[in-house]
C-alpha cells in the first residue's frame, strides 16, 4: 500500500512538473509577441550600443527649476553630462557622446538626475528606462526582455507601443 503511494506521488510531481513547463514556455511565447515593440522599465538602467542609444523617460511631481543629468557607466564612473531643460516631464537620449570625447563603448548605462525646486531642494525623479524589444528570453523561471544589449525582467514592464 504504501509502495502505490509513493508511486502516486512521484507521478503528481512529474505532471505538476509537466504543467510548470508547459505555462512556462507559454509565457515566452506570448512575451515573444514584444519583440519589435517599444517597451519601458521601472528603471534608471539603460543599454547602448551603436544601433540604440539609451534613452529614458521622467516625471516630477514638481516642476523643477533646474535639472542636471548625468550618465553613468556599469563602474559607477560619471561619462556624460549635460543641462536638460527644466520641465516635470521628458525625455533623455543619449547616443554615447562622452564628456571627454569620443563615443562610449557599447554596454549598460543609467541615468542620474538632479532636480532642484526654486528654493533649492531635490525633488526625486520618477525614472525610466526605453528601448525596443530585441529579444525575450527565460533566466531561472523568470522573463527578460533584451533591449539595446541590456536585459531587464518583464516584472519591471511599465508600457509598451507600437
Amino acid at each position: 500500500m504504501q509502495y502505490s503511494q509513493v508511486e502516486q506521488s512521484i507521478q503528481q510531481t512529474g505532471v505538476l512538473r509537466n504543467m510548470l513547463d508547459k505555462l512556462s514556455s507559454d509565457d515566452l511565447t506570448s512575451a515573444g509577441q514584444l519583440i519589435g515593440k517599444t517597451a519601458e522599465f521601472d528603471s534608471s538602467v539603460s543599454g547602448f550600443s551603436d544601433d540604440n542609444p539609451a534613452e529614458w523617460r521622467w516625471t516630477f511631481g514638481a516642476k523643477p527649476t533646474t535639472l542636471e543629468a548625468e550618465v553613468l557607466d556599469s563602474a559607477g564612473q560619471v561619462v556624460a553630462r549635460a543641462q536638460v531643460t527644466a520641465d516635470s516631464s521628458g525625455t533623455f537620449t543619449w547616443d554615447g557622446a562622452l564628456a571627454a570625447g569620443g563615443k562610449a563603448k557599447e554596454g549598460t548605462y543609467v541615468l542620474r538626475l538632479t532636480a532642484k525646486a526654486a528654493d533649492g531642494s531635490t525633488i526625486p525623479a520618477n525614472l525610466t528606462s526605453v528601448g525596443k524589444v530585441q529579444e525575450v528570453v527565460s533566466r531561472e523561471g523568470e522573463l527578460w526582455a533584451g533591449i539595446g544589449g541590456v536585459a531587464l525582467p518583464l516584472a519591471k514592464l511599465t508600457r509598451v507601443a507600437a
